[in-house]
């Protein structure tokens, strides 16, 4: 049994998408399979169209750039060494 609730990387995309939006970190997406760029991402910016290749790239970037402080138990704020 797969850890992926889709065993494709455009279902895995699709579900990073999913929770980026359930999250508020986007605004919404939508994916249109017969284009050049068939993943379309609305940030405040506009919509940003990208292929499944860089799609992936925007949902681990978006994830780590909202939960990384988070995740380390911090603010993020530190100062002094390390």
């Amino acid at each position: 049994m797969s850890i992926w609730a889709s065993d494709n990387r455009s279902g895995r995309v699709r579900e990073a998408l999913t929770m980026l939006l359930s999250q508020g970190v986007i605004d919404d997406f939508r994916i249109r399979p017969d284009e050049e760029f068939p993943f379309r991402v609305t940030v405040p910016a506009g919509v940003v169209p990208m292929t499944e290749h860089q799609a992936a790239h925007f949902a681990l970037g978006a994830a780590v750039g909202h939960f990384g402080r988070l995740a380390r138990g911090g603010d993020g704020l530190r100062t002094g060494g390390a």
